[in-house]
């Protein structure tokens, strides 16, 4: 198999993979699985960011006596989880988008780099002023997106609308930043028609280059 290949099967499989979290999520919030099944589902993106963040700490060894803590609350705490999954889920929704609304946020203050413009550097390297200015706005209209993803998620979770949360969160977010990196690639083409060709494909693997790189780091 060549790498081509074997890449847009990693894809495939990804998107599989989230596709089936996704539904599988979905119906456990709305009563069509055991809570024990929408408890350890709940688990999952909680368990992601752990190991992640584990693995980019700056102190191992307090993050995995971190890790062992929470792993001993958990056992202990099992029961109410499986009464009150949905109000993790809730809590990862509207966390995630919050954080990276900051994340990205952040970078338009003063002379920082914009986040995306950071992305774009990883593929290009020197910018012209003009990508620079449109990477500038991108970021902006991310910051937005996930903004705006928060203020929903927390609308609809606390208005008591569960069902339709669980439909944003779970169905609607993940196609919603597929859209988003498919207009912002159909503005791109026109808003900057000479410049070199990233498809969507290369945005997500920019981002994911970068936080796949990143530290943890104390917000400043």
């Amino acid at each position: 198999m060549t790498p081509e290949r074997r890449k847009r099967l990693v894809v495939a499989l990804a998107v599989l993979s989230s596709a089936t979290f996704a539904l599988l999520a979905h119906f456990a919030i709305v009563d069509g699985l055991p809570a024990s099944m929408g408890a350890f589902l709940s688990l999952i993106p909680l368990g992601a960011l752990l190991a992640w963040a584990v693995r980019r700490s700056r102190r191992p060894v307090l993050a995995g006596l971190l890790l062992a803590a929470a792993a001993a609350a958990l056992f202990l705490g099992w029961p109410q989880l499986e009464r009150h999954f949905p109000d993790l889920f809730f809590v990862e929704h509207a966390g995630a988008n919050l954080v990276l609304a900051y994340i990205f946020g952040r970078t338009l203050r003063g002379e920082r780099e914009p986040m995306v413009t950071r992305f774009a550097r990883l593929l290009h390297g020197a910018l012209p002023p003009e990508v620079e200015r449109y990477t500038r706005g991108v970021t902006l209209a991310w910051t937005l997106f996930f903004a705006t993803l928060f203020t929903l998620s927390c609308a609809l979770y606390l208005g008591g609308l569960l069902a339709a949360w669980s439909f944003l969160a779970n169905i609607a977010s993940p196609a919603l930043i597929g859209a988003m990196f498919v207009v912002e690639y159909a503005v791109r083409l026109r808003t900057l028609p000479h410049w070199e060709r990233t498809g969507v494909l290369g945005g997500l693997r920019a981002f994911s280059r970068y936080f796949a790189s990143a530290r943890l780091e104390t917000p400043r």
